[in-house]
This record gives C-alpha cells, sequence and structure tokens, in this order.
C-alpha cells in the first residue's frame, strides 16, 4: 500500500512539473513574441513579407506548444500499471509528432512562398546560395521525419515482440 502511495505521489509531482514547466515555456514565447514585435516595429527597413515571416513563426510555435501539451497531457493519464500502458505511450507521442509533421509541411510551403518574394529582390548570383540552403534544410527535415518515424515502427514492434514475448499470468488457483 505504501508503494503506491509513492508511486502516486510521484506521479502526482511529475504532472505538476510538467504543468508548471508548459506554464512557464507559454509565457516565455508569449513574451518573447511581443519584443519581436516590438523590435519589428523599431527597424525601417524590414520587408512586409519579414514582419509576416516573423509573425507567423510565433503563431505556429504557439499551436505547436498547444499541440505538445495536449500530447503529453494524453500520456500523463494513461495508468502506466495496466499491461498495454507503453504501447498507449508510444501511439500518444506519434500521434504528436504525425501532426508536428503535418503542420511542419504546412509552415514549410509558407516558408517558400515567403521565401521566394524576399529573393526577388536579392542579386542572381545569391539565389543558387539561397536555393540550395532552403533545399538542404527541406531535405534535412524531411530526412529527420524518416528516422522518426522508423523509431516509431521498431518501438511498436519491440513492444509487440516483448509482449509476446513475456510469461502469461497465471490463474488464481483456489
Amino acid at each position: 500500500m505504501q508503494n503506491q502511495k509513492i508511486t502516486q505521489d510521484i506521479l502526482d509531482f511529475n504532472k505538476n512539473a510538467v504543468k508548471s514547466s508548459f506554464e512557464a515555456l507559454n509565457s516565455f514565447s508569449d513574451q518573447t513574441a511581443k519584443a519581436a514585435d516590438q523590435l519589428m516595429g523599431t527597424i525601417p527597413n524590414v520587408p512586409e513579407e519579414g514582419k509576416k515571416a516573423v509573425d507567423s513563426f510565433f503563431k505556429e510555435n504557439q499551436k505547436g506548444l498547444t499541440s505538445l501539451k495536449k500530447s503529453v497531457d494524453a500520456g500523463l493519464a494513461i495508468d502506466w500499471t495496466t499491461q498495454g500502458a507503453p504501447a498507449k505511450g508510444i501511439e500518444a507521442m506519434e500521434t504528436f509528432y504525425n501532426s508536428a509533421f503535418v503542420k511542419a509541411g504546412e509552415v514549410q510551403e509558407q516558408a517558400n512562398g515567403l521565401l521566394k518574394k524576399t529573393t526577388e529582390q536579392l542579386p542572381k548570383e545569391v539565389l543558387p546560395v539561397v536555393e540550395f540552403w532552403n533545399q538542404a534544410l527541406n531535405s534535412n527535415f524531411q530526412t529527420f521525419q524518416g528516422i522518426v518515424t522508423k523509431n516509431f515502427e521498431l518501438a511498436k514492434k519491440v513492444l509487440n515482440d516483448a509482449s509476446a514475448a513475456a510469461p502469461k499470468a497465471k490463474a488464481a488457483t483456489k
């Protein structure tokens, strides 16, 4: 009975730590967005596309934080003492990452449009460097996404294999 109390206290502590961390992160993000907005307002030659890009970044960042918080809350709501808890935890993380990748794809498309508008003003000699940099960034992100996806597949396979190999509980005899 005492072990269950200790376990529950640890879980409650971790839940409160996560909640406090998200509150601090949201506050920091809000203050950073306000500071960036003020800074952009004081610099006279910032193109409108640049201001839109910064504003878009902070809006998407806030959406990402909200999505992450929902995912973490779903993970914290799992009863980790049940047999299928690890698989449910993996599913919660995978759902978050999949939604993050979809959102990142949308942000990439928007950023590519803003980049195209911004680079129109650059000398022709610079354009290949900017295009190379942008393609490298997008390619690296796709590689990262592939690695994360493969890791989720492997984690689910390991959990399935471990579950299949685990000794089954014997029925209690009276």
